[in-house]
């Protein structure tokens, strides 16, 4: 019998009788090897009910990878990382994949749940937004946050504050992500809350960055000398206390739509940010079929995630957190 099927056994109580309890519930975790078992029994008169996972362990390392990457290539693929648009029915399908096969997610909560109409470009509501934290809260109790802590790098709230057309014409403020914040971080505890936008964007409010755990830094040639924009981010996102997730537009590389990075850009942009130290993960924009069989990509991509590797696991939680 294997050393996790023993483990399995143990935990179940099947090795050995099971006094009678008074009603009560727990989660646990106990590791085994290469495996981590997460349970959670319930005592009720004279009956043990067990619901028992075994996950392969986290891969080590810092996260690294993209967004929008394929389900399918979570185990067999080379990223331990991706960002993700997940809705609240298939948030916990997908979490249980990637704690199967090491891979740590962004959850990116689908634009059309945030706005008045319910369709992808309308105007941002923080009604709605607080509505699909409940339908979250509903399917990511506490418990089960705590199970599948190791593969979630966090929780962003919205994106492209700015952008007018992805808005229905007006742009979403600091003052209605700060109110999202808020009521997330009490219904969703443990999960760390980001945006996805540089932390200077933050600092211009002075309530809104205690709530928050990261900021992004996501390069494309437009914002300048790449080194002195992720050591911007890193210094700002200290002051802040807060963490920064770092990348690169790897679909839009010159900020002016005219295409993804060359393998050679991808490189040079990417190490920076893969390597610096202020990174809490390295996740970039985004995942695209044919720009990954393009000549030399993989091989570039294949340099960065060796480099993510090779750099200690960090979690993207605001500096002093638990």
């Amino acid at each position: 019998m294997s050393r996790l099927s023993s483990t399995l056994l143990l935990l179940l109580g099947l090795e050995g009788p099971v006094a009678a309890q008074a009603p009560a519930a727990f989660a646990w975790i106990q590791p085994s090897g290469d495996y981590t078992v997460f349970g959670h029994t319930e005592y009720v008169t004279n009956t043990v009910v067990d619901s028992v996972r075994a996950a392969a362990k986290t891969s080590a390392g810092l996260a690294a990878g993209l967004s929008s990457w394929p389900a399918e290539m979570y185990c067999g693929g080379p990223a331990s990382a991706a960002m993700q648009s997940l809705d609240p029915r298939s948030v916990l399908r997908r979490l249980q994949l990637a704690a199967q096969c090491g891979v740590r997610l962004v959850i990116v909560p689908p634009r059309r749940f945030l706005t008045t109409t319910g369709g992808p470009r309308g105007v941002f509501s923080v009604d709605s937004a607080k509505h699909l934290t409940d339908r979250y809260a509903a399917v990511l109790p506490a418990d089960t946050i705590r199970k599948y802590r190791a593969s979630i790098i966090g929780l962003n709230l919205g994106d492209d504050y700015g952008c007018l057309d992805c808005w229905g014409g007006k742009p979403i403020t600091r003052q209605q992500i700060a109110a999202w914040a808020d009521y997330t971080r009490k219904k969703l505890p443990g999960i760390p809350l980001g945006v996805r936008v540089t932390p200077d964007w933050v600092e211009k409010d002075a309530k809104l960055a205690p709530l928050l755990d990261y900021a992004w830094a996501q390069y494309h040639t437009g914002k300048g000398d790449p080194g002195k924009y992720f050591d911007t981010a890193a210094t700002v996102a200290q002051r802040l206390g807060i963490r920064v997730v770092m990348g690169v537009n790897v679909e839009n590389c010159h900020g002016t739509d005219d295409g993804a990075c060359n393998s050679e850009e991808l490189a040079r942009f990417g190490s920076l940010a893969v390597s610096h130290p202020a990174s809490c993960a390295f996740i970039s924009w985004r995942y695209d079929e044919d720009t990954w069989q393009r000549p030399g990509i993989q091989e570039a991509w294949s340099g960065l995630l060796k480099t993510a590797r090779g750099r200690p696991a960090r979690e993207c939680r605001r500096v002093g957190s638990a």
